[in-house]
Formats: structure tokens, C-alpha cells, sequence
């Protein structure tokens, strides 16, 4: 093979390597191209700041229920006369005082009735007047709630209402009146109240 055959092979070899090497194979000024394209793609915009969860702020504002106590009555398993608690729910901006007599009064719920529980309070009692001083409270009731049943009616009764009264009230001292006038003695029993009211009032 002559001198110019040579050259010319040499020359195809070198024109296909730079054909080759171009069209398939990167170049350093290509490869930062593509780097910076990816660094393009995956920036993204800054978002503004979410909004505020209304949700969760309106359940934070949202205040949690209040429940009164009241005691009514019912049977232990030796068939004994024992003190019932139940929850009531208090209306808002309703007293907790108020609401929790005028549900002792209106007496356990049907379900309530089902398993049990009952009361000895006469249903035509009513509130008169509930008085929130400053220095002391004072409940002033009808005079029926004294009426009917006996010495032990009177006295589970009594103690319904004081017990009440007591767990629902502010921390003052409280009187109870019947009929105007403050408690001293209760039905024809003659069972002695002694006040201020306390868990014993009805213990002499």
C-alpha cells in the first residue's frame, strides 16, 4: 500500500473517531449544560406561608362542657339505700347552681329509671329564689318539699338536695329558706337542720 493510501485511511479513521466522539460522547462544555439544566428543573419557587388551621382555632376556642352533679337515690346489692351521682350537662351561661336543683327537682331521666335510680323529692317542688351574695347564698324552696313520705322520705330527700347544692356551689356559706323564711326545723318529724349547710346539717 502506497504512502498516499495510508494517508488517507489515516485521515477516514480520524474523521470517523471525530464523528463518533461528537455525536456520542459527551464534551466537558456539554456535561455542565445538562448539570445546569438539572439544577434548573428541580428549584422551585418559594411558597408563601400556609394559612392558619381555621379548624384547629375554632376548636381551641371552643370551651370544653361543664357537667353539674346531682344525687338522687338508689339500691346497693344488699338492697340498701344508697346516694346515686349523675352528670348533667350545663347549658352555657347558665348557673351551675340553679341548673343542677332544677334537675334534682325535675327527677332521674327514663334511662336513669331503667337501672334504678330514683328520687325522693316531691315533683311540684319549685325554686323560689336563689340568692348570690357576697358573703353566703341562699335557696329558697316551697314548702311541699317537706310533705309526705315520713321521717326517712324527709330525710333522704334532704340530703338529696344539700348534697346538691354543696357540690355545685361557689366556696360560701349557704342558707337554705323555705317558703321565705330560713330552715330551722323540717316537717312534722321535726327534724333539726342546723346551717350554714354542710354534709352533717341533718345529723344534729
Amino acid at each position: 500500500m502506497g504512502f498516499w493510501s495510508k494517508l488517507v485511511i489515516l485521515s477516514l479513521v480520524a474523521l470517523a473517531f471525530f464523528y463518533v466522539k461528537v455525536n456520542f460522547f459527551d464534551t466537558p462544555h456539554t456535561k455542565v449544560e445538562k448539570k445546569l439544566v438539572a439544577e434548573e428543573q428541580v428549584v422551585e419557587p418559594l411558597k408563601s406561608q400556609p394559612e392558619k388551621q381555621t379548624e384547629k382555632n375554632e376548636a381551641q376556642q371552643k370551651k370544653e362542657k361543664v357537667f353539674v352533679t346531682v344525687y338522687f337515690l338508689g339500691m346497693d346489692k344488699s338492697d340498701t339505700s344508697i346516694f346515686k351521682k349523675v352528670k348533667r350537662e350545663l347549658p352555657a351561661g347558665q348557673s351551675k347552681l340553679k341548673f343542677a336543683l332544677n334537675q334534682l327537682i325535675a327527677g332521674p331521666s327514663p334511662y336513669e329509671k331503667s337501672v334504678g335510680v330514683y328520687s325522693e323529692i316531691p315533683k311540684d317542688v319549685k325554686i323560689l329564689g336563689i340568692v348570690e351574695g357576697k358573703n353566703k347564698i341562699i335557696i329558697d324552696v316551697t314548702g311541699n318539699i317537706q310533705n309526705g313520705g315520713g321521717a326517712d322520705s324527709l330525710y333522704s330527700r334532704m340530703k338529696q338536695f344539700i348534697k346538691t347544692a354543696l357540690v355545685n356551689s361557689p366556696d360560701k356559706p349557704m342558707y337554705l329558706y323555705i317558703d321565705g323564711k330560713q330552715a330551722e326545723v323540717l316537717g312534722g318529724e321535726g327534724i333539726m337542720i342546723s346551717q350554714p349547710l354542710n354534709e352533717n346539717s341533718l345529723d344534729g
